[in-house]
């Protein structure tokens, strides 16, 4: 097993050498704030699309037969539906896993709750990306203790 992430605290979040990244899309804001280790979210001016609004780890490889495990601890102030995949960092973006292997659309709750999902890439990718579709609805997401790895 291999570590993908090796800041899952964010401690590179905002530098220059930081694979974290925040992209927002059709005049969606998002602020973000660190403060031990509990990386804070505040989202503005939606407009009900999910991927308006992206937290990113990018970039790293992705192989077919490579097996990825994504896990995290979430919360919002507003509940909402969000997503999380693995994908191309660059156009046409897509996804590199078949659709009922996709993380799917679960409830991010108001109290803390971890995820955990497994994915198995069915293309390969030199600039893969680990994305979190969060740009739904205006409120404050809180994430922390992300890890990627690869097996």
């Amino acid at each position: 097993m291999s570590t993908i992430i090796t800041d899952s605290d964010f401690s590179t979040f905002g530098k220059d050498n930081s694979k974290w990244a925040i992209l927002t899309h059709a005049g969606v804001v998002i602020e973000p704030t660190l403060k031990d280790s509990v990386l804070s979210l505040d989202v503005s001016k939606t407009h009900g699309a999910n991927w308006h609004g992206e937290l990113r780890f990018s970039p790293f490889p992705v192989k077919v037969g490579d097996t990825f495990t994504v896990s995290f601890s979430a919360r919002s102030k507003r509940p909402f539906t969000f997503s999380v995949w693995l994908g191309q960092q660059n156009e046409p973006w897509a996804s590199l896993v078949p659709k009922e292997n996709h993380f799917g659309a679960p409830m991010m709750p108001a109290e803390w709750q971890a995820f955990t999902h497994t994915w198995h890439p069915f293309l390969d990718e030199e600039s893969a990306r680990l994305n979190f579709a969060l740009g739904q609805i205006d409120t404050t997401v809180e994430i922390k203790d992300v890890k990627l790895t690869k097996t």
